[in-house]
């Protein structure tokens, strides 16, 4: 359990310290100051799981180091011990406005820290708990959210939606502009997504987005993810764009970054890149309309209901089985 202490009393703190030790699983990092308390918890590389706070501090005192803590989006609910030797009962409930979750009287004893420091450690462990099982809720919304042909947003710097696209697109100057329209699309995407969780499809998806970003490096380009496995963007350049250098380089990205956990140690799948149309000058408007028209002309299963899609796979694994 990690602990950040802190105490102006050099006793205090030696008292801590011969109580919290690594043999009883405690990592105490212990501050003079609420200036330094601040400062480690800024620098600190991992987070703390409680904390002691003596009120009267020098400087910014103990209840307003509380506050400052309880500010901290990961410590809302961390426990928060405050020391005093005072019982007045107004200083008590500022603390505990403040945030704090109990209090221990100085001089201190021994046997009633480690009880309380045990009960803020079963505390923090149900509140770890939560958080898993927040994030474990966290992942099944986005397990129900998530359809083969939206159009969703990818974590991938450099890769939108398609319609943060369109805007862009539409809201370029009145003209033409020497555009390059394109395509990338991942072969058996339908059969991916059937064949794995959300979560993991998702994790494909942002995987080539990242390869196509790669392959995009040095250009001005504009790339989105438009759903059913497809890719879209364009390229302003006069120059034609050489969409078979950029599959190579796509490829040979994804065999030297592809992460196949949690995926039933799925390959990397093959893409397909292509250029939308031959055609060089565009407008906003019409580049937008282009890339729409391609999209819905482009899935043979665009539109269908799901349970018409998942009756029409039925039937082929049927019809597999039969052959078989």
């Amino acid at each position: 359990m990690r602990i950040l202490a802190v105490d102006d009393d050099p006793v205090i703190l030696d008292l801590l310290t011969g109580c919290l030790t690594e043999n009883d699983n405690y990592e105490l990092v212990c501050a003079e100051s609420s200036e330094e308390a601040l400062e480690i918890l800024q620098d600190a590389k991992e987070p703390f799981d409680s904390f002691l706070l003596d009120i009267m501090l020098p400087g910014i005192s103990g209840i307003s180091l509380c506050e400052t803590i309880r500010d901290v989006p990961f410590y809302r609910a961390a426990p928060i011990i405050m020391i005093t030797a005072s019982k007045e009962p107004a200083m008590m409930q500022r603390a505990f406005d403040a945030g704090a979750t109990d209090f221990l009287c100085k001089p201190l004893d021994g046997v009633e820290l480690s009880a309380r420091i045990n009960s803020a450690s079963m505390l923090n462990a149900s509140l770890l708990r939560e958080r898993e099982a927040q994030h474990t809720l966290a992942e099944l919304t986005q397990m129900m959210k998530i359809r083969f042909d939206e159009g969703f947003d990818l974590d991938i710097e450099g890769c939108s939606d398609f319609l943060a696209l369109e805007n862009h697109l539409l809201r370029l100057p009145s003209g033409c502009f020497s555009m390059n329209l394109f395509s990338v699309a991942v072969e058996g995407a339908r059969g991916i997504y059937r064949a794995v969780k959300a979560p993991a499809f998702r994790r494909q998806m942002e995987q080539v987005a990242a390869a196509s970003v790669q392959s995009l490096q040095g250009m001005r380009f504009h790339l989105a993810y438009a759903g059913s496995g497809r890719f879209v963007g364009v390229v302003l350049s006069r120059a034609r764009l050489n969409t078979e250098t950029m599959a190579e380089r796509m490829h040979e990205h994804l065999e030297k970054h592809w992460d196949g956990q949690g995926m039933n140690n799925a390959l990397a799948p093959t893409l397909r890149v292509s250029s939308v149309s031959d055609q060089r000058l565009w407008s906003g408007l019409s580049a937008s309309n282009k890339l729409r028209e391609h999209l819905e002309s482009w899935d043979p299963l665009h539109g269908l209901a799901r349970h018409d899609e998942d009756n029409l796979f039925a039937q082929l694994e049927t019809a597999i089985d039969d052959e078989r």
